[in-house]
């Protein structure tokens, strides 16, 4: 076949059956058809029962698409000869000097330029650094097959760092794995040794009701044949009061000598020694109970998130000084405190009427476990905690009817956990350095840690956030107060 045969015959052997142009990225499938891989993607988008040759039907159970680079090759050539293109061999056309017609045998360094003779001597290069070509060729090859090796090296380099990093990797994927399953075995053998110390203490109390039941069935028994024996012995009497005389004073003495002897004593009860048995089963778990409480406050003390907690000045009472960062907060008023202490009504002038020398954390707590540390001041009184918006409410100053409160601190040298409508004693405690808010959204938890005894203070019963927004809250009253937020 002539080259015009080949041209003509070509494009229609080089078109795709479904968009009838040249193939583009050429794919074979399972029956040995070719199509465009967009266009057979597109067929089989959505395959219905199978993936189904759109030329022969024929179907496969699964996608296969195979490319052909063959194909590819042929198809450039089809193009090439479509628009009358002449196929190279792959090797450079020798090309002249364009000016002289003179072979380019030599390369001037210093302009990057082949030149030929002719061009060598002219006045442009006679002061440049020519070389012939092989020559120079062998130069720039040698500076480049070093620069080349410099490259591989480092490309080695590199791929021996990668493939350490992913041993790396995989090391701390098994390490991240061994500590999943010692955590799900510790928490599995705690559970089961609860679980078993549970069904333990049960049987115990199984035991002590049987023995309940059976001590008090035994008990009642024995009153009731006494019971019975009195009465028998009354009735007994009353008749013989109702005899005749004759027949009552019979054997009077006798009858009168024996009600002298019935001398009644109630038996011993058992019930005081069953009641040192519970006394006793309820002082042998008073160790697990407070070690279960105790593990209970590590775990509140520690499962929350760390959160960076700043404070808001747009939210700060007059009298309160916020640190440009956000870190801290003082009382700097040269005034006296108002009022009696936290909790009473603040002066006139303040962000609101009624509201407390207080500032709000700028983030907001929607979900999720979250805890801060705060380290206050032994001067001065103090408190912290959270507070919540109530919806509609529009307020921007808590501690005032807008907000609702969750809170601890020191007033006047007493402890009090507050809220909004009261304040609630506190046992003594000795005056923590700084203190931990751990805050569970979900629970509605509120408690609070000396930070660093790692030791409950105080925790509120379980309360609903309503889905509002929980802030961080913070309160300073008095001269020399400050609390200042822990990283």
């Amino acid at each position: 076949m002539d080259a015009p045969s080949a041209r003509d015959a070509l494009p229609g052997e080089a078109s795709c059956p479904i968009c009838l142009e040249y193939f583009r990225d050429p794919v074979s499938i399972h029956c040995g058809h070719h199509f465009c891989r967009s266009c057979i993607e597109r067929c089989w988008e959505w395959p219905t029962a199978g993936f189904a040759c759109p030329r022969c039907r024929d179907t496969a159970p699964e996608r296969s698409l195979r490319p052909s680079r063959e194909l590819a090759r042929v198809l450039e050539i089809a193009r090439r000869l479509s628009r009358g293109e002449a196929l190279g061999t792959g090797e450079e056309e020798e090309e002249g000097c364009q000016k002289h017609r003179e072979p380019l045998e030599v390369f001037c360094k210093e302009d990057g330029a082949l030149l030929c003779a002719i061009c060598r001597e002219s006045r442009a290069h006679r002061s440049h650094t020519v070389l012939p070509v092989p020559e120079v060729v062998r130069e720039y090859q040698g500076q480049i097959q070093a620069q080349l090796q410099t490259l591989k090296d480092d490309r080695d380099k590199i791929q021996e760092f990668r493939e350490a990093e992913m041993r790396r990797n995989w090391e701390y994927l098994e390490k991240t794995e061994v500590e999943r399953q010692r955590i799900l075995s510790q928490f599995q053998g705690l559970h089961l040794s609860l679980e078993e110390h549970s069904r333990h203490l049960l049987a115990r109390l199984g035991d002590l009701e049987r023995d309940i039941g059976k001590v008090q069935e035994e008990n009642v028994t024995s009153l009731t044949k006494e019971i019975s024996r009195l009465d028998a012995r009354i009735q007994e009497l009353e008749e013989k009061c109702r005899q005749p005389a004759r027949t009552f004073l019979q054997d009077i003495n006798g009858t009168l000598s024996r009600l002298v002897k019935e001398n009644l004593q109630l038996p011993l009860s058992p019930l005081p020694e069953l009641e040192k048995k519970i006394h006793h089963f309820r002082e042998e778990n008073t160790l697990l109970e407070e070690t279960l409480r105790s593990f209970q406050d590590i775990l509140m003390f520690e499962l929350p998130e760390k959160m960076t907690v700043t404070l808001d000045p747009s939210t700060a009472h007059p009298q309160l000084l916020v640190a440009p960062d956000g870190s801290s907060v003082s009382w700097e008023s040269a005034q006296d405190p108002p009022g009696d202490g936290p909790g009473t009504d603040a002066p006139a002038d303040g962000p609101g009427p009624g509201t407390d020398p207080s500032v709000l954390g700028r983030e907001g707590v929607t979900a999720g476990r979250r805890c801060w540390d705060v380290q206050v001041a032994p001067a001065g009184s103090w408190a912290l905690g959270v507070a919540r918006e109530t919806p509609g409410s529009g307020g921007e100053t808590p501690g005032s009817a807008e907000w609702e409160l969750w809170s601890m601190g020191l007033c006047q040298g007493e402890f009090w956990a507050l809220t909004s409508l009261e304040r609630i004693p506190l046992f003594p405690i000795r005056a923590p350095r700084r203190v931990r808010v751990a805050l569970d959204y979900e629970r509605g938890q509120v408690a609070f840690f000396d930070a660093d005894k790692r030791s409950l203070i105080f925790a509120f019963p379980a309360a609903s956030f309503k889905g509002q927004s929980v802030h961080p809250w913070f309160l300073v009253w008095g001269e020399g107060s400050r609390i200042t937020l822990c990283p």
